[in-house]
């Protein structure tokens, strides 16, 4: 049963009608009771190549914030997927992602983060404006067959929704913008584009378990009544979320706050420390939302502020990731400002150790060959609903697992696609 508004209602069922015209291949808003991914699809090699090439290279990440880059000549270095990139504004104020290896001898361009009229590679001076183009090239006029005119780093495609830099190596893919308009319309109340970033808290530490792993532990709440019974259960019980059946890459769920008339632990995560964005509705000051952008893209949306986890897969049991911090425009003008931040991130990161651990412990399980295919409590309906876009995207199949042969996605240990 969901709750909303106070009442209990019966959960709604609709089809779920992906964009690409691919078929749903569960029809109908996953169930309650239904079964997660194999565990194959946490632990193999084989397979995460196939994520790489049929998701990661085709879909849109979700790379960072706008506003990382807010003034002309601002840049940000990344890697994703072993392609080290620049996240820059231009000097006609537009944010691009381009290649951040010299088109010469394949050496980085720029690194770190910071400001620049142009970068210069450090190897041979070859000298690219921020747009990518080739602005010079000691001695190469010497060389005839050289095109100076025609060299440039090349841009990664791109796309700004609420701020957020979306990337996508496929040239052929179809807009993000449209698929994402219901959720736009979800959380206009918010303000999401005017947001600034205010923090970065990265993992300084090896995380060594897979990014679907760390996608749908995200996503559940059904953990706290075990991972965070005594910080996030008192506070946002899990029997009060909500999954809500939308159309479009993405999950949702809302967190509902108990009805208190003060927290269990009023300096804990989620409980607002900075004031309450004024725009929100009554039911969106009483709640936390999780957003899941498929397929990385982790978003929290809360009373007084909003976090932004950037999930870089690095192998099949390994990311890097790193939380953002953003507020309102007006917010960091308070006196208090950073005593008030400073004890959301101590908030934060206890809830970090207690889900860090899970997740090693999870991953090394996940890895016996008594793993199988979870049934799933209908608190974990968000994670059905993003293994059917897995599922639409990777296909299944036959393999070998643990030596002996997988059946389809029915069986205890799952299937790899052919």
């Amino acid at each position: 049963m969901g709750y909303t508004g106070g009442r209990r209602m019966a959960p709604r069922r609709s089809v779920r009608r992906p964009r690409d015209g691919r078929k749903d291949v569960a029809g109908p808003s996953e169930p309650a009771g239904g079964r997660g991914l194999a565990p194959v699809c946490y632990t193999s090699p084989e397979f995460y190549a196939l994520e790489v090439e049929r998701i990661f290279r085709r879909e849109w990440l979700c790379l960072g914030r706008a506003d990382e880059v807010a003034a002309p000549g601002d840049y940000l270095t990344l890697d994703l997927l072993g392609e080290p990139l620049i996240m820059v504004r231009d000097a006609t104020g537009v944010v691009r992602v381009l290649s951040a290896i010299c088109r010469h001898r394949g050496m980085l361009v720029a690194s770190g983060a910071g400001h620049a009229r142009t970068f210069v590679c450090p190897y041979h001076s070859w000298t690219y404006a921020l747009d990518g183009r080739l602005l010079g090239a000691p001695e190469m006029s010497h060389t005839p067959q050289f095109d100076a005119a025609g060299c440039r780093l090349p841009t990664v495609r791109s796309e700004v929704w609420e701020g957020f830099v979306f990337v996508n190596f496929d040239s052929a893919a179809r807009p993000l913008g449209p698929a994402l308009a219901p959720l736009a319309a979800l959380v206009r109340n918010y303000d999401l584009a005017a947001m600034k970033t205010v923090r970065s808290v990265p993992f300084e530490m090896e995380c060594g378990w897979n990014w679907k792993l760390m996608c749908e532990n995200f996503m559940e709440p059904y953990h706290h009544i075990g991972t965070h019974r005594k910080s996030l259960e008192p506070l946002m019980p899990a029997r009060l979320s909500v999954t809500l059946d939308l159309d479009g890459p993405f999950s949702v769920v809302h967190m509902h706050y108990r009805a208190r008339e003060e927290p269990a632990d009023p300096e804990g995560w989620g409980v607002p420390s900075l004031p309450l964005i004024e725009r929100l509705a009554p039911e969106e000051q009483r709640r936390a939302t999780l957003l899941h952008v498929y397929p990385i893209g982790l978003i929290t949306l809360l009373p007084d502020h909003m976090e932004f986890y950037r999930v870089c897969p690095e192998g099949h049991v390994r990311i890097r990731l790193e939380k953002l911090i953003c507020v309102p425009p007006e917010t960091p003008s308070r006196a208090t400002f950073d005593h008030e931040v400073r004890q959301l991130i101590e908030g934060f990161l206890k809830i970090r150790d207690e889900d860090v651990a899970i997740c090693r412990a999870v991953q090394r399980g996940l890895a016996s060959r008594f793993a199988e295919r979870g049934q799933l409590s209908h608190l974990e309906k968000a994670i059905g609903q993003f293994a059917r876009y897995l599922e639409a995207r990777i296909g299944t199949g036959k393999a070998r697992v643990h030596g002996s042969k997988a059946g389809p996605p029915g069986t205890s240990r799952g299937s790899m696609p052919s």
